[in-house]
Parts: structure tokens; C-alpha cells; sequence
């Protein structure tokens, strides 16, 4: 996986989006997505949450009466990815182990019939959502994490290797920096 840090441009969005509220799901399925492989933690819903509230409720059923197929696809433990998709009811990857192709191939496996240019994922970390999806040639929209005061261990460790993929990004990249960087603002919460 080293090799890809070296190469910065697996490590940039399709889109940046403050929440996943602001996606635009009409324009998405227009250009023929079908198929949203969605991170659950600090995407979705805090980790200090486990249940989605009426409005993720909503937003899940709007998409399927759209025609999305949904897959949550977390590196979180069976139980709590389980419990949250069952809510939604949608199909659910548990220890995905993002960045690795192995949960993607996995959620992928559940599918039938695709193409590439039909799934979109959708998460909060440069380092495990949006790279991982750029392993398997995927587009990841990203948006701003919901909590960062209730991450966990290892994605604060996962936001420091961030900021160094940042400063490459901000060289290369400059503008699609900028898109990142206002998901950063004001995110103390």
C-alpha cells in the first residue's frame, strides 16, 4: 500500500459534500450511478450513536424509491454495522478493512449485474473511503466527518497520515484542496 502514497491522485474526491444530505442523488442517478457503497461511522452517524434518526430513515427510503441499491460498507465490528443496516434495510459490509480491496470486493460480490460507472461510495476519511474506492477504480464522494470528538484510536491516527496526503494535495491539486479544506473548517465538534 506504500506505493500509493506516493501517488496523490488516489487520494482525491470525486466530490466533496458537507453532509451526505448535500449530495445531489437526482443529478448522480441521471449520470447512470446506481449503486451507493455508503461508510457508516462519522458518515452516517457518530460512533457514539448506534440507531439511524427518522431523517437517515427517510434519506435511505427517498434513495431506494430512487432506484440506489445501498450497501453500508464500515471497518466497524458485525454488530453495530448489522444493527444500523437493518434500520435502513439495505445490504451491509461489516470489517472491511479500508483502504484494502477486500471489503469493496466483498460488497461487490453482493451485486449482480454492475459496471464500474454505476457505484458510488461515499465516506469521511481521505485515507480509508476515498482511497480505498480509488483501489478498485470506485469514485468517493467525501464528506465532513459528523463528530471527531467520538473517533476512535486509530482514525486519529488515520486523520494525522491525512494532513501529510493534504500537503501533497494542496501542491498538486490546489483547488480540489481548497473543497477539502471546508469540510475541515469549524470541525471540533
Amino acid at each position: 500500500m506504500l506505493h500509493y502514497l506516493f501517488r496523490v491522485e488516489k487520494f482525491i474526491p470525486f466530490l466533496c459534500r458537507k453532509t451526505v444530505y448535500d449530495i445531489d442523488y437526482s443529478k448522480l442517478y441521471e449520470n447512470g450511478r446506481r449503486i451507493l457503497l455508503i461508510d457508516l461511522d462519522n458518515t452516517l452517524i457518530p460512533y457514539d450513536e448506534q440507531l439511524p434518526d427518522e431523517n437517515l430513515i427517510a434519506l435511505f427510503n427517498n434513495l431506494k424509491e430512487k432506484g440506489f441499491n445501498i450497501i453500508i460498507i464500515s471497518n466497524n465490528r458485525a454488530e453495530r454495522v448489522k444493527r444500523f443496516a437493518e434500520a435502513v434495510d439495505c445490504e451491509f459490509i461489516y470489517s472491511a478493512l479500508k483502504p484494502l480491496k477486500h471489503g469493496y470486493q466483498r460488497a461487490l460480490k453482493k451485486l449482480y449485474d454492475y459496471d464500474h460507472k454505476e457505484i458510488i461510495s461515499i465516506g469521511d476519511q481521505i485515507m480509508t473511503d476515498v482511497l480505498g474506492s480509488s483501489r478498485l477504480g470506485l469514485d468517493c464522494i467525501l464528506v465532513k466527518p459528523i463528530k471527531k470528538k467520538s473517533e476512535k484510536w486509530y482514525t486519529k491516527v488515520n486523520r494525522k497520515f491525512e494532513n501529510l496526503v493534504l500537503k501533497r494535495i494542496k501542491k498538486k491539486y490546489p483547488e480540489k484542496y481548497n473543497e477539502i479544506m471546508i469540510l475541515k473548517e469549524n470541525n471540533e465538534s
